[in-house]
């Protein structure tokens, strides 16, 4: 395989029909057979993947260039999960705002050169795939949920995620933040593959739309305080890093098929 075809198998699994300003081939290659892979790709990283006689790496979390510096663009998507769970589309770019720009400065600062630069160097094909693998796992939580209506109890969603392999080997294990185990479910949102947590609007904002039950990958205390200090609903936090490795897995899955070698920098495979 060559990295755009790595890319290209990423985004249809994932459903998507253009790259996302998260993701990028950093640096090309052709005849891939052995890749490293990692949520988190530095220097460090990428001499590893040398010394394993990998011909590529893959990251996860942008490891430069336009994906690093623009990637935030992607937390637009929770406007359009918003409104599949029916917020009206205003309310939902509302609420989007404030993290929205919060993220830009954030990333305005970022060195977006070191590890492509070092790649090139290298000459080590790179490439990040950040949202198209949370859309993946996304996908999968959802498929996994059906059949649970709004009577299911939180601990009865909490079960379903659970029986992932990712999510029973790790050590972070799922928390309900807010609520209760054996409080009713209601309808349920997964708040994720949007570049990062929505923070305290978004959640918020499903809370006052009528959700019962919110699944982020994390989220900051700050915001989990003033969820808390208001009337809301049932808050899961699934746990970052398995809940990264339930997409990138799955995609590794599928470039096996392919005759491309994983080699993951985890236990959570």
């Amino acid at each position: 395989m060559d990295t755009q075809q790595i890319m290209r198998t990423s985004l249809k699994l994932a459903g998507f029909k253009s790259i996302p300003s998260d993701s990028e081939v950093h640096v090309k290659g052709r005849r891939i057979r052995k890749v490293l892979v990692a949520i988190d790709v530095g220097v460090a990283e990428l001499l590893l993947a040398r010394n394993l006689e990998c011909d590529a790496v893959i990251a996860h979390h942008p490891a430069g260039g336009r994906a690093r510096l623009d990637g935030y663009k992607v937390f637009l998507r929770h406007i359009d999960q918003l409104k599949a769970a029916g917020v009206p589309e205003e309310i939902a770019r509302q609420a989007v705002q404030p993290k929205l720009r919060v993220l830009e400065l954030q990333h305005h600062l970022d060195n977006y050169d070191q590890t492509p630069s070092a790649a090139k160097r290298l000459r080590l094909p790179l490439v990040s795939i950040h949202s198209p693998c949370d859309e993946i796992g996304r996908k999968m939580i959802q498929n996994a949920l059906k059949g649970l209506d709004e009577n299911s109890t939180v601990k009865d969603v909490v079960s379903r995620i659970a029986r992932f392999p990712e999510f029973r080997e790790a050590i972070s294990k799922i928390e309900i933040r807010l609520g209760s185990p054996g409080g009713r479910a209601g309808k349920i949102a997964i708040s994720h593959a949007a570049y990062t947590n929505g923070g305290y609007e978004i959640a918020k904002t499903y809370f006052q739309n009528g959700i019962g039950t919110l699944s982020y990958i994390h989220i900051a205390e700050p915001d989990l305080t003033r969820l808390a200090n208001e009337a809301s609903g049932n808050l899961m936090v699934l746990g970052h890093i398995a809940s990264d490795w339930l997409g990138i897995n799955a995609l590794l899955r599928e470039l096996e098929k392919k005759g491309v070698e994983p080699i993951s920098t985890t236990d959570l495979n």
